[in-house]
């Protein structure tokens, strides 16, 4: 059965023994957030989901913080009802290419609707007292980092919901060393939507929208079934109904309920939703801010929305974390529909592809189920580096690194990689760079556009295959002892070597 829920794959990983309860208190103010260092552990011991029972220097402190949900691949292969990671993303990549398996959203009354239990009408929003404030590191303001914003195309009622970053500005600091008005941290939050030029869907309708002075009605569903956040997460050509997807992974319609003051649809088990509009011009300068590079951005200007109604369920919980250097929690949940729409989209046109990879730094390794004289045609690992590039949805053409390996380098081990770039590749004649790629928006290394993010980068492409025709009529044969062998040398030393 589908998850119902966030709570139902946190009972999961429960189950498992992958999420524990955690009662020593633990800071997670702006002056002295101890999160950011409780993150770096959790993953250098690759250890499990927590909740976070008593946190310090915290707003609303009946509200536990949920850490750490999604920092394994195992855990991420999960959040769609799989074990095994290579199988959930080839889930993905199925569900992704075969629109028939696509479940259209139910609608369900409010009533029925447990992300209505508690309803604040806007006569008493005040963020700072009602939504749960965190801080990380040397970040200015808090951020929500697990709400799915829904908007509609303002020209032809088209949805789209994305797992975008939202700025609280209550209690934060001012990149520049001003101040933001008490209206703005009681009411408003800084939206990671790229509208000039329009960089992601959410920026293309508040393109449209401002670009007629109209406001935008949007909404942000925080801590919803994993799967309609994975979905969130993908990049689905402009047009097509994130809530669809979704439907298809969980093998079953989301269920959602009408917004209170907004005529938008949000998913009904959703712990918190966040109503209001983006006024045309209204903008604000936040930072800094931990990116998924690793690196702070330190002032993005990003535009405005002014919540108008906020609510919940009943003893809700919060999920936060951050970006920095990988790994880190939301890390590989973010990279299963990067691998899944490359992968889709290869696989549809190269039956030859077998697997896509994508490192947490962002590199991407594509695995060819052939190499050597058993390849199609010669270059046939360049014309790889270019089906990348040219790739449908949003993320292969941002891929600033790609490596094209074998059947026989396992692409998740950076080793085998390393040693196939040392031994089957010759700097000048197996490395394309293609000086006018798209930018991955977060990366330091590309120029800025006037928002404060890069839109264009340099990309290199590694083709690691082996260079059967290309450049020999054989190659040697590898020395490695067999997988099977060492597994069967392991048992029979497992009692003196432990």
């Amino acid at each position: 059965m589908p998850y119902h829920d966030m709570r139902a794959y946190l009972n999961r990983l429960k189950e498992l023994g992958e999420y524990k309860d955690v009662d020593v208190p633990l800071r997670c103010d702006r002056e002295g957030s101890e999160l950011q260092a409780l993150m770096r552990h959790l993953h250098n011991i690759d250890g499990p989901a927590v909740k976070l029972n008593k946190l310090e220097g915290y707003n609303t402190p009946d509200v536990p913080v949920v850490f750490n949900p999604y920092g394994t691949r195992h855990r991420t292969a999960l959040s769609i009802e799989v074990d095994d990671p290579l199988e959930a993303k080839l889930k993905l990549a199925r569900i992704l290419g075969d629109r028939n398996s696509w479940h259209k959203p139910r609608m369900v009354d409010a009533g029925d609707a447990p992300c209505k239990d508690v309803i604040i009408t806007e006569d008493q929003v005040s963020l700072g007292e009602q939504v749960p404030h965190v801080w990380f590191g040397k970040e200015g303001p808090a951020y929500i980092t697990s709400g799915v914003a829904i908007t509609k195309d303002p020209e032809n009622g088209e949805r789209n919901v994305g797992w975008y970053r939202h700025t609280q500005l209550h209690n934060a600091w001012h990149p520049a060393g001003g101040s933001y008005s008490a209206k703005r941290q009681q009411r408003d939050l800084a939206v990671f939507g790229y509208w000039n030029p329009p960089m992601n869907h959410i920026g293309l309708h508040i393109a449209k929208a401002w670009g007629n002075g109209q406001p935008l009605e949007v909404a942000i569903a925080i801590c919803c079934d994993p799967a309609v956040h994975v979905a969130a997460a993908t990049g689905l050509p402009y047009g097509l109904d994130e809530y669809d997807f979704a439907g298809g992974l969980r093998g079953t319609p989301v269920e959602l309920t009408k917004c209170e003051s907004v005529d938008l649809e949000v998913p009904a088990t959703s712990e918190w939703v966040l109503e209001g509009v983006m006024l045309p011009g209204e903008e604000e300068a936040i930072g800094w801010h931990s990116n998924p590079v690793g690196y702070y951005d330190k002032v993005q200007t990003f535009p405005i929305m002014q919540v108008n109604c906020i609510t919940h369920r009943k003893n809700p919980l919060w999920h936060s974390t951050m970006e920095m250097v990988p790994p880190f929690d939301h890390n590989y949940i973010a990279i299963l529909p990067v691998e899944g729409e490359v992968l889709s989209d290869l696989q549809h046109k190269i039956p030859e592809v077998k697997d896509v990879v994508v490192t947490p730094n962002m590199m991407y390794v594509v695995q060819l189920s052939v190499d050597g004289a058993s390849k199609p045609h010669p270059e046939f690992g360049k014309y790889i580096l270019h089906a990348v590039w040219g790739a449908a949805g949003r993320w292969g053409r941002t891929a600033k690194m790609v490596v094209v390996v074998g059947p026989d380098v396992d692409p998740y081990d950076l080793g085998q990689i390393e040693w196939a770039i040392m031994s089957r590749v010759q700097p000048k004649s197996d490395v394309i760079i293609n000086a006018s790629g798209q930018a991955f928006v977060l990366d330091p290394s590309a120029p800025k556009s006037a928002q404060g993010v890069p839109t264009q980068s340099e990309q290199m492409g590694i083709d690691a295959t082996i260079k059967i025709p290309e450049r020999f009529d054989d190659y040697p044969e590898v020395s490695n002892a067999d997988p099977a062998d060492v597994a069967a040398l392991a048992e029979k030393l497992r009692d003196v070597l432990g």
